[in-house]
């Protein structure tokens, strides 16, 4: 099944109001999208969150990765990929070229299921058509209120949510504190609150003291602790505190992931298929962790990790955004969007990821 055509294209989309994590102020997304036509009239969509490297990354692609999949064959994806790996090695190893390459990878496994008419899921060997979700919410928003900060968790717990994730990290643990205790109080036991730190506590005796203050609420996980690279902290602090710690978002290939679990430093790994290396990658790594007993809960992009999820027995959780939350916005560029129900999603059944974008709405929001 050979490639004929190859488009990269950078896309922004501006947030409603500008929304914060415990270090970075979100005032849109950036996408790279990436198409994959074949000589059999298939094509394969990708996409990843690109921040400002969008433009770099259609670079990589039409420098790097455009000649090596041109003319080959769609169905090669585990020689492409460790093509295209090594011909970028010295344009990254990681971040905006691994992104890259996951897009392509995605599409590639999209075109694989168009081709043998089924989704994703049912190629690999479904494991549950019905997968419990989270909502992530809880960012740190200019003027908000403890009882603005319960009315949203409320309602998402309305929708039949019975897990959410709240940030913390971007302010003092006394006031991190007080945000969840009065999350939890509201809710109740029944509820399982997740806890994200983006990387904010600048070390392990920070975290592990913050974490002194939020375990009084049982959160479910600690998410990123400390800095991503910052393994050896990452370790200590998952060794000294009750609550299971959580990683991976910003990892890429399986090294990464291997190095993350023989140095203990996460009991649930996260791994993005939009940034760890594609559907190729995010499989080894759900299977090594499978190895070990170890949980996946992977991180954005349920219109990818539900189909992944589907097979994967040690998938724990998809991550779901609401859109009155005003943080992912992917879905406004979509023209069947995916919703779940009572805290469940179900994976669509279209053949490869079954994903259909608006074209009025990629031209609008498309960067020169």
């Amino acid at each position: 099944m050979k490639i004929t055509r190859v488009e990269a294209i950078a896309i922004s989309i501006p947030l409603p109001k500008p929304v914060a994590d415990a270090v970075r102020l979100i005032t849109h997304r950036d996408h790279l999208i990436v198409t994959i036509h074949t000589e059999d009239g298939l094509s394969g969509l990708g996409f990843t969150l690109g921040y400002d490297g969008s433009r770099a990354m259609v670079s990589l692609v039409d420098q790097i990765f455009r000649p090596i999949l041109e003319g080959a064959d769609a169905l090669e994806s585990e020689r492409l990929w460790a093509e295209m790996y090594r011909q970028s090695i010295q344009a990254g190893r990681r971040g905006a070229a691994l992104r890259a390459i996951s897009a392509i990878d995605i599409a590639l496994w999209d075109i694989r299921g168009k081709a043998a008419r089924m989704p994703v899921m049912e190629l690999l060997g479904v494991h549950s058509r019905r997968l419990r979700c989270y909502a992530t919410g809880g960012y740190y928003r200019e003027g908000q209120s403890l009882d603005d900060l319960v009315r949203e968790t409320s309602a998402v717990v309305e929708q039949g949510f019975t897990a959410l994730k709240l940030k913390v990290g971007g302010m003092s643990a006394r006031e991190d504190a007080a945000r969840i205790g009065a999350v939890r109080r509201a809710l109740g036991d029944g509820v399982d609150i997740l806890l994200d730190a983006n990387g904010g506590w600048k070390s392990a005796p920070e975290a592990i003291a913050a974490m002194d203050r939020l375990e009084e609420y049982t959160p479910y996980w600690i998410e990123e602790p400390v800095r991503a690279d910052n393994l050896t902290a990452m370790a200590k602090i998952a060794e000294s505190i009750r609550t299971p710690v959580a990683t991976g978002e910003l990892e890429a290939t399986r090294w990464a992931f291997a190095q993350l679990l023989e140095m203990r430093a996460a009991e649930i790994l996260q791994p993005d298929v939009t940034v760890v290396g594609g559907v190729s990658e995010w499989l080894k790594v759900a299977h090594m962790a499978a190895a070990l007993d170890v949980p996946v809960a992977p991180h954005y992009n349920w219109d990818f990790h539900s189909q992944l999820c589907a097979a994967t027995p040690n998938a724990i959780f998809v991550e779901y955004f609401l859109a009155a939350s005003g943080v992912k916005m992917f879905d406004s560029v979509l023209a069947n969007p995916m919703k779940p129900a009572g805290g469940y999603l179900e994976p669509r059944t279209a053949p490869g990821f079954g994903i259909e974008l608006i074209p009025t709405e990629i031209e609008r929001y498309r960067i020169a």
